[in-house]
């Protein structure tokens, strides 16, 4: 996941965010190509920090430097994209007419989300799936939860990593 953070006086002005590294930094050059230099700054940051700034654009008279900026090592890992149904009546549901449930490829995903709209309707959304790599719970409550369902042989080691 990637940002681009847009400042203008000092002041956040827009923060949108990418799932391509290259798209972020396209997107930064093109509002340093139309900025203030004395103003505006922007920089894009992605899940492990700074990735780029307006500075790589301009050269020491702050000109707009029409120059491609290396984007530094693009994780291997795709995001993947669902379809899904945020107002049905038993809650979120994913929503397909077949598989897959998922898209890696966003041309793929919003391509199927325009069918589905035009057939479901426009309450439909387009999500993406993060995978969880930590605690989300206390271990005590899922313990209290388990007990209110009567789940004697739950075995916790299962789903340590998510647990406090």
């Amino acid at each position: 996941m990637n940002v681009l953070i847009t400042i203008t006086r000092g002041i956040i002005r827009d923060a949108v965010f990418f799932d391509d590294p290259r798209m972020a930094v396209l997107a930064l050059s093109k509002f340093v190509k139309n900025m203030n230099p004395e103003d505006d700054d922007a920089a894009v940051y992605d899940d492990n920090g700074f990735v780029s700034n307006a500075k790589d654009f301009l050269d020491e008279n702050d000109e707009y430097v029409d120059e491609e900026i290396l984007v530094g090592e693009v994780s291997e890992e795709k995001p993947i994209y669902i379809i899904g149904n945020p107002t049905h009546h038993l809650g979120f549901m994913v929503a397909s007419p077949d598989d897959p449930l998922g898209f890696t490829d966003p041309v793929e995903a919003v391509s199927e989300l325009g069918q589905m709209r035009k057939e479901f309707g426009r309450h439909l959304k387009l999500y993406r799936v993060h995978p969880v790599s930590g605690p989300v719970i206390e271990k005590p409550r899922l313990q209290a939860h388990n007990a209110d369902l009567d789940l004697e042989d739950f075995e916790y080691s299962l789903v340590e990593e998510y647990m406090l």
